[in-house]
């Protein structure tokens, strides 16, 4: 048992050395993964208990969540001489879409028609802007001037383009693909206008990282995932897989090639998830206070990630 306990921890040190991990980039992972959904505000102090036993300093945080009130994603509020801080409406805007990618169960369904956004009514200083946001979006550029996605049944383009203040200027067409003779050619064209060589690398690079702690969690016992092994376990796992899959375009299975690894990560992922899921969410439960007192419990749409995972009363 104490064995397994090591190489648990072994592990976490690791994924920890592995590279630099931003402060910033690990508390939005935090937020978006444990806080979200439970009222979006903690106390400084248990974001510190929280992240000081996996080596990141007191200091390390406050700078941190200085840096993300700065940045528009946390707002503090101070009662006495402690520090409250909760996630923006900006900010759970972002994070409600990066949730929408990270915690899916599957590939998107795809009806075969696309969505195109011409550019050329722009000027060059906001075309470079818009490129810079539809690609976050999942748009891929076909020409300077021509950015298209599969259409998706959530996406509402209209109200998109009113949030980038792009109504005007921007020309939107929806477009059916008829003639299958030339689905090589696209595959390849959107290979290269996606970069999925690029994203294909990153998604290994994570499967490589965590399958070896797949292998440890079926091996080891409820004593050796203890509920502090299992927080850390769950953080590193989603900041890992969130920068790699907030790269991917979630394009449909027809316009993927063969063994797609995105696949492999998802599955990955979901299974070490639903192992630790539980005691890592007890863990924050015991570890935070808001200005209301505790967490409240996880609001319904928390039980939604990578499919139906436990029900409600399975959380202390």
């Amino acid at each position: 048992m104490e064995k397994m306990a090591h190489k648990l921890d072994d592990f976490i040190r690791h994924a920890l050395d592995a590279q630099p991990i931003s402060g910033t980039s690990l508390i939005i992972s935090l937020f978006g993964d444990a806080l979200s959904h439970r009222g979006g505000e903690v106390w400084l102090g248990s974001l510190s208990l929280l992240l000081e036993p996996m080596g990141f300093s007191d200091r390390f945080v406050r700078t941190s969540v200085f840096r993300l009130q700065k940045e528009g994603w946390l707002a503090v509020e101070k009662i006495g001489r402690r520090s409250y801080y909760r996630i923006t409406e900006r900010g759970m805007n972002q994070f409600r879409h990066a949730e929408s990618k990270i915690y899916l169960s599957e590939q998107p369904e795809w009806d075969g028609k696309w969505d195109l956004l011409l550019l050329e009514g722009t000027t060059k200083e906001e075309r470079n802007r818009l490129k810079k946001e539809l690609s976050w979006l999942g748009f891929g550029q076909l020409n300077s001037t021509l950015m298209a996605a599969p259409s998706s049944a959530q996406s509402d383009i209209p109200a998109l383009l009113g949030e980038l203040n792009a109504s005007d200027s921007v020309i939107y067409f929806r477009a059916d693909y008829p003639y299958p003779r030339s689905e090589q050619s696209l595959k390849e064209r959107v290979s290269a206008s996606w970069s999925l060589d690029q994203v294909v690398k990153h998604y290994h690079e994570f499967i490589v990282s965590f399958r070896p702690l797949m292998k440890l969690l079926q091996n080891c016992s409820e004593a050796d995932l203890t509920p502090e092994r299992s927080f850390q376990l769950r953080l590193l796992l989603i900041h890992f897989y969130r920068r790699v899959v907030l790269r991917d375009p979630l394009l449909p299975d027809a316009l993927l090639p063969a063994q797609w690894e995105g696949q492999v990560a998802r599955n990955l992922c979901t299974n070490i998830y639903q192992r630790i899921d539980l005691t890592a969410t007890r863990y924050v439960s015991e570890r935070c206070e808001t200005t209301i007192g505790t967490l409240p419990q996880p609001a319904a749409a928390y039980y939604r990630r990578f499919g139906v995972l436990h029900s409600e009363s399975g959380i202390v």
